[in-house]
């Protein structure tokens, strides 16, 4: 895990060569103890001063010492790592991975006259996927499916997936569940429309996907435009019934191509 502390920085107390795995502080850097899976994040030449910025990670210390382990040329910086020489600032602060963590893994896609929009699910501990689809047929699911294999095939067997759905329809001001412990998609909605207005808006999110004991799961919400005429919003849950790592998203309808949409994905990083 990530670990933050206020306030530290300092100066080398030693050279840093290329490919050397002990900072040395020169004197007490603060921290506490770190050990794995736990570590901190340092910019060695925050500003450029020497051979250019470099973000390491403090992955062993122990309290009080002057020297501690780290992992070279971290978050896009260059690894094995430059030479720093003693005497270089050390500062322990947030870089891009701290700020909006959720952050574009995809720009999208607008399908159109197309069976299925497909995402890649690699390099992200969480997605984040928002849109809208219309379909090119009148009252049809809205269905997702995941692969296990890059996105050559997507799972489809008859008791690949679990799911279920809490509706409430506005337009009716009526309540209803719909579920099925063993199916071959995740459906997100039924009865869906596909006239120019109509179709589904999609928030959900996928959790587990790169995790290979776990089963990947899927949590949100939509809300959408039925073939007749109500609008309806809809709380989401379901699993795939294999602990396996996924690493690619289909969404279809359950009839017919889609028509028009627009979805985008966002990533939660792996750290």
């Amino acid at each position: 895990m990530r670990q933050r502390e206020d306030f530290k920085d300092g100066t080398l107390g030693a050279d840093l060569d290329t490919g050397v795995t002990t900072i040395d502080f020169g004197s007490d850097p603060g921290f506490a103890t770190i050990a794995a899976p736990d570590y901190a994040t340092l910019i060695i030449d925050p500003e450029g001063a020497g051979n250019g910025p470099e973000v390491v990670y403090l992955t062993a210390f122990t309290a009080t010492q002057t020297t501690g382990t780290i992992t070279r040329g971290e978050e896009g910086t260059s690894d094995p790592g430059v030479t720093h020489a003693s005497g270089t600032v050390w500062r322990h602060g947030p870089t891009i991975e701290d700020f909006d963590r959720f952050v574009w893994a995809y720009n999208g896609d607008d399908p159109s006259d197309v069976a299925a929009v497909e995402f890649d699910l690699t390099g992200f501990e969480v997605y984040r996927i928002v849109g809208w689809l219309r379909p090119a047929d009148d009252n049809v699911l809205a269905n997702i499916r995941l692969s296990n294999d890059g996105g050559s095939t997507f799972r489809s067997g008859a008791t690949d997936y679990q799911w279920g759905y809490y509706v409430h329809n506005i337009t009716a001001n009526g309540e209803n569940k719909y579920a099925d412990a063993h199916d071959s998609e995740m459906t997100l909605y039924n009865g869906i429309g596909n006239a120019a207005a109509e179709g589904i808006d999609v928030d959900i999110q996928i959790i587990n996907a790169g995790t290979a004991n776990r089963k990947t799961a899927m949590l949100g919400h939509c809300v959408g435009d039925t073939y007749n005429e109500n609008y309806v919003q809809t709380l989401n849950g379901g699993k795939v019934n294999t602990a396996e790592v996924n690493d690619a998203i289909q969404f279809l309808f359950s009839a017919g191509n889609i028509a028009a949409g627009r979805l985008a994905i966002y990533g939660y990083p792996t750290p």
